[in-house]
């Protein structure tokens, strides 16, 4: 995990650093006792845990992790403090974890197998594949759709992370180009109900909301590489060699904002 570490005295961070440095798992990219430098930092490299203070001057630990998580949403936190006062706050802006000062090689142990495990409880049984031709796997095997329009279907409702997909979207997306648009405008039910039954299949029914007049996927149970490209996570974005969804000329539109995102991350 790329790990920063924040706090105004650092000699109190010392510990961590070195029990990081034993753990392959985490690789310190920067130590900092100013928050500003911490954010600016954290602006233009991936951060996925990190470790900081609570009471600094300038910038709380507090505001930091809020605008940490504006720039990366799945970062791990774990609030540092010696004010057990901080406690109720750390817990209502959603912290994974708060450890008291002064602590021990047993309390930094502990606070990064929580981190680990915490990493890995964020893995998702559903995987998609959008880099290249789209692929759903579950549990690591691929799924095969009831046809070629259901999964065509999925991949939309995957390059909409969530949001809906209405009947005019679908018919436009699916049917544009290729078929008349009145055989969409019979054929999307059909669809419908083969997504539907291609993800009861694999036990999967839950990611896949169907709504009145539209349709869209639970984004929260489900993981995938161009959500992780977004995420910044380096091993996603590493991957990324500017191909996405090839078969389906509606996602063209995606990929120049990716090669931007990727210059940038990259430098």
């Amino acid at each position: 995990m790329k790990t920063i570490l924040v706090d105004d005295v650092m000699l109190d961070m010392r510990l961590f650093e070195i029990k990081c440095a034993d753990m392959p798992d985490f690789e310190i990219v920067g130590k900092f006792t100013d928050p500003a430098e911490a954010l600016e930092f954290s602006a233009h490299n991936v951060v996925e845990f990190a470790l900081l203070d609570i009471d600094m001057p300038g910038m709380s630990g507090m505001e930091l992790a809020v605008r940490l998580r504006s720039l990366w949403p799945g970062v791990i936190i774990v609030f540092v403090t010696a004010h057990p006062r901080f406690a109720v706050e750390a817990l209502r802006m959603k912290a994974d974890y708060i450890v008291f000062k002064p602590f021990d090689r047993d309390d930094i142990a502990d606070v990064l197998e929580r981190a680990k495990l915490l990493q890995k409880r964020q893995e998702k049984r559903i995987y998609f594949h959008t880099f290249g031709c789209f692929e759903m796997l579950a549990d690591g095997k691929p799924v095969h759709f009831r046809s070629a329009k259901a999964r065509e279907l999925m991949a939309l409702c995957v390059w909409y992370e969530g949001r809906n997909v209405s009947i005019y979207d679908m018919i436009e997306r699916l049917w544009d180009g290729s078929e008349s648009k009145s055989t969409g405008n019979t054929g999307y039910r059909r669809t419908i109900k083969e997504l539907s039954d291609t993800l009861r299949d694999c036990g999967a029914e839950e990611i896949f909301v169907r709504e009145r007049g539209n349709c869209r996927i639970r984004r929260e149970l489900v993981s995938c590489d161009y959500y992780e490209f977004w995420e910044g996570k380096p091993d996603a974005v590493a991957r990324f060699d500017g191909r996405f969804l090839s078969e389906y000329p509606w996602a063209e539109s995606a990929i120049y904002p990716m090669c931007e995102k990727k210059k940038i991350i990259l430098g």
